[in-house]
């Protein structure tokens, strides 16, 4: 079988969601080395929209209301459509190793890890377990089980309060005194978690910036690794500004936790870097790859890795790490501006700076909606602007403030663990 860095075939792949910046992402990648793209669509506002990369579009309900209708839906696809890969770029992978024998006989390509792996890092409490008995640096954090071991812990201000199944920054409140944490306490995802067994994060904040580190496993071995910097933060969380960073503990870090979990495909994590001294601690995972065009500019080869584990075939020795690549997403450091409050002047410069290519943006390759590969892409950003311009107060409407439609909800882990 071929060393993917002499691969030029062309695959017909299938994405799981248009939604999120991760599946944009992974199309601009794929897009660009020529692969036929089918995407799962459930409608709503998409970063796909308009794309020429994208060749066919498959309705779909929303994998936020149920899971397991929605894998009903794509599994009528996959089989009457002939699709060599399916990449899920979200959370579905967490539904798909739940039937990941199933759904690998209707798609050649699959590479998703078992599920009883899945659960030790999806379940954000289990996972704080899991990185204490592999030594894995993260801040101290409390498990609590109910409302008054919950406002106990004031102790640990400034903290983090986390629900044990989350995604894009929901879930998660920041508590910065005793009056805070009790309005935590009171909201109804936490008092929902407490009525059914579940147990609650309280983890310290740690000064210092965010660290993104994104890798490839072939069951459970390192096969493709990238880690980047937030250098500028973007709407609800996000990032708006990332530059590659090497830091080689990371490299130990991550082939430790996949020979452990013997992890097949994607998974990104969060960590908080202490400049320093240069050390990290982790505090989130995903099973799933997370924005990865910064990847791609610094030879990475993430996405390209990704197709060659789905297919069962060789990877070739990891490329060697690049520091100093930088990417900007300008449509999350715009509604960022707003959502902040600092208003239309801002956003004004920040067009400013993109347009002139000066700041952050000398240098720096557009990751998200990239115009000059993708032209079309401009209609929704150029919409998006003038909307920001005219009405700032509306960029709840663009951000969204309820699950998106390619998380995986409380109810819907509950579902999947029923099964």
């Amino acid at each position: 079988m071929a060393d993917t860095g002499a691969d030029t075939r062309r695959y017909r792949v299938l994405l799981t969601e248009v939604s999120s910046a991760s599946a944009r992402e992974v199309l601009t990648v794929l897009g660009r080395q020529g692969h036929e793209v089918g995407v799962m669509d459930s409608g709503g506002f998409s970063f796909t929209a308009l794309s020429r990369w994208v060749k066919r579009r498959h309705r779909s309900p929303r994998f936020a209301d149920d899971p397991l209708v929605y894998l009903d839906a794509l599994r009528e696809v996959l089989a009457h459509h002939a699709y060599d890969i399916l990449l899920p770029t979200h959370e579905q992978l967490v539904a798909l190793s739940r039937h990941r024998e199933e759904i690998g006989r209707l798609v050649t390509g699959l590479a998703v890890p078992d599920f009883a792996a899945v659960r030790r890092v999806q379940d954000k409490a289990a996972c704080i377990r899991l990185f204490d008995e592999l030594g894995l640096p993260q801040p101290d954090t409390a498990l609590v089980g109910d409302e008054s071991a919950l406002l106990a812990r004031s102790d640990a201000l400034p903290a983090y309060v986390k629900l044990p199944v989350a995604t894009s920054s929901r879930g998660v409140w920041q508590a910065e005194d005793a009056a805070a944490l009790a309005r935590i306490a009171a909201e109804p995802a936490v008092r929902d978690t407490f009525a059914t067994g579940g147990e609650v994060l309280v983890q310290r904040s740690l000064p210092g910036p965010v660290v993104m580190v994104q890798a490839m496993f072939d069951q459970g071995t390192l096969v493709g690794l990238h880690t980047v910097l937030r250098r500028r933060e973007g709407v609800q969380g996000s990032s708006s500004a990332k530059e590659s960073i090497v830091l080689p503990d990371v490299t130990l870090h991550l082939t430790k936790l996949g020979a452990t979990l013997g992890w097949h495909g994607p998974m990104s994590l969060d960590a908080v870097l202490d400049e320093d001294f240069g050390l990290v601690h982790y505090i989130d995972v995903n099973p799933r790859l997370v924005e990865p065009v910064n990847a791609e500019l610094a030879g990475a080869d993430l996405v390209r890795r990704w197709l060659a584990v789905s297919l069962g075939e060789r990877t070739g020795p990891l490329p060697p790490p690049r520091a100093g690549v930088r990417s900007h997403m300008l449509l999350m450091a715009l509604v960022r501006h707003v959502e902040v409050g600092r208003g239309r002047r801002a956003v004004l410069r920040e067009l400013a700076g993109a347009v002139t290519r000066r700041g952050w943006y000398a240098g720096s390759k557009e990751e998200l909606l990239p115009v000059r590969s993708d032209p079309a892409v401009a209609l929704p950003l150029g919409v998006v602007s003038a909307l920001l311009l005219v009405a700032p107060r509306l960029w709840e409407r663009v951000a969204g403030t309820g699950a998106p439609a390619h998380a995986l909800s409380a109810e819907g882990w509950r579902q999947l663990l029923k099964e």
